[in-house]
């Protein structure tokens, strides 16, 4: 019997086709998506991709280079594990095809279980952590290429449920916290540090260890892809109408895309984006946000 495939989301153009397939439902509150890139041939795309939550990724091409951050551009091995990232990540990268799988924070707690800043802004090669070797083995078979996507998806799927384990004590807290954050109606680590019933040093440790940033920094983050995601998704809108009510003004917004993007918002309109546009389309139609670090599980999948 052919297996069947999740609900697919997908982007096509003359240089690239990229698909999201969902995941299932045991696995939703610590996967945001399946991802599949395939570069055309013949191709050669650089793009700055925004700052993201961790991701599990895999490929091989003759030229795969990135950095995250200001910095020379380094080769990507096959296998990485990608940690939360509040810089843009720059990147090269030639036809092929890219497997990846987007870590929710409290799939970081189950999957990963290490701390998460120590890899914030950071793409480190897999098979540096002999403890992960489950998922090196399932990426090592994805990219040798011997699956078709249904037989990828029905790997994935065994291998992280497997992976499963027992619940981390905290997960309800980062489970709240991360929803908390997303919903964009929290704007202070103060408040945020109340919901999760801790005081604020407490509370700062808690979210590096999970999040991978301090309280702040994650607020910030949301803000600032707020207002990213929704001029990738009508870049014929100004940007001081992207803004998000968090920001004192167009020059508030300025400084902090500086800091982010290492460039000014006109300079990022002004060069091609293939790879986030792509993006930004097909996490619109799988997951009604613009990018993946702003996608959150829906409380009902909580447990």
């Amino acid at each position: 019997m052919a297996l069947r495939l999740p609900r697919i989301s997908e982007f096509a153009s003359d240089q690239l086709s990229m698909l999201v397939f969902d995941t299932p439902v045991d696995l939703a509150p610590y996967l945001s998506g399946y991802y599949c890139t395939r570069i055309a041939p013949g191709m050669v795309l650089e793009d700055w991709m925004s700052p993201e939550e961790a991701n599990l990724r895999c490929g091989v091409a003759e030229l795969y280079r990135a950095s995250i951050g200001p910095g020379e551009l380094k080769e990507i091995p096959p296998v990485i594990l990608s940690g939360s990232t509040d810089k843009a990540t720059h990147v090269r990268v030639s036809t092929g095809e890219y497997w990846g799988v987007g870590l929710t924070p409290a799939g970081w707690a189950r999957f990963i279980g290490m701390n998460a800043n120590e890899f914030a802004n950071r793409n480190d090669d897999l098979a540096n952590y002999p403890e992960l070797g489950e998922l090196y083995r399932m990426f090592g078979t994805v990219v040798s290429g011997a699956l078709d996507e249904a037989q990828v998806i029905q790997l994935l799927n065994t291998t992280f449920r497997a992976l499963l384990g027992e619940r981390p004590a905290h997960e309800s807290t980062i489970h709240a916290v991360h929803l908390a954050i997303g919903s964009g109606r929290v704007t202070s680590s103060s408040h945020l540090a109340s919901l999760a019933g801790m005081n604020q040093r407490t509370f700062e440790r808690f979210c590096n260890r999970h999040f991978g940033f301090p309280p702040a920094a994650l607020l910030r983050r949301q803000r600032f892809l707020r207002s990213l995601g929704r001029y990738m998704l009508d870049p014929s809108m100004r940007w001081i109408n992207s803004l998000d009510h968090g920001y004192s003004d167009q020059a508030h917004f300025i400084r902090e895309f500086r800091s982010v993007m290492g460039m000014t918002p006109g300079q990022y309109a002004d060069r091609p984006h293939p790879l986030v546009e792509a993006a930004v389309r097909v996490t619109s139609k799988a997951a009604g946000v613009a990018m993946q670090a702003l996608h959150t599980p829906k409380p009902a999948l909580l447990r």
